[in-house]
């Protein structure tokens, strides 16, 4: 078998009368592309499609524009949560004074009280209250829209399983009305 990997002579520069010289080449170190050397030739142009690495100052200039990006980034994020947190009515403390005010807790007019609700109804109402920030109202107005829920699908005739739902009524009821007096609202929902 062969050795696949024969060493090869070391490379030698051609010597004059070789077989691959050239009589025209001028003796010393042989001459390299220069761009604008005089020959009419033009430097070589970039390819299409390449990006080249900024300089220094443009580099500098692209970070502080990103910095400036984030930074601007997080200051609007920021006013949003102060915005949304603070000065934005609570949706729970709204619902208080909608009730204060005789309306549905989604702000809607009280159709009475033998009315029924339809599951639209009873999901934008529970809603209002789930969506606040107060936990106390919170806990009262999703436990009272759910209580009031399963009254509302009692069937013609079975209104007297209503009573199975007092105790836990009047405890959400008296509840709701210290969470919301809690933020200033005074809410009767025991009508007189």
């Amino acid at each position: 078998m062969t050795e696949p990997y024969q060493p090869q002579p070391p490379y030698q520069q051609p010597q004059p009368g070789d077989a691959y010289s050239s009589p025209q080449q001028p003796d010393g170190p042989p001459h390299q592309y220069q761009p604008g050397d005089g020959f009419g030739q033009q430097p070589p142009q970039q390819p299409v499609g390449f990006a080249t690495a900024p300089a220094g100052k443009n580099r500098r200039t692209l970070i502080v524009a990103a910095a400036a990006a984030v930074g601007t980034l997080m200051m609007l994020t920021a006013a949003y949560a102060v915005y949304d947190g603070y000065i934005k009515e609570d949706s729970g403390v709204a619902a208080c004074k909608a009730m204060r005010d005789g309306k549905t807790p989604s702000g809607g007019e009280d159709k009475g009280d033998d009315a029924k609700i339809t599951e639209a109804e009873y999901r934008e109402a529970r809603e209002v209250f789930e969506d606040s920030r107060h936990e106390k109202i919170r806990e009262h107005g999703t436990a009272l829209m759910d209580i009031a829920w399963q009254v509302n699908q009692l069937p013609k005739g079975e209104e007297i399983g209503a009573l199975a739902f007092m105790g836990p009524l009047g405890t959400h009821m008296s509840g709701l009305q210290t969470a919301c007096a809690d933020q200033g609202v005074i809410v009767n929902l025991s009508k007189d």
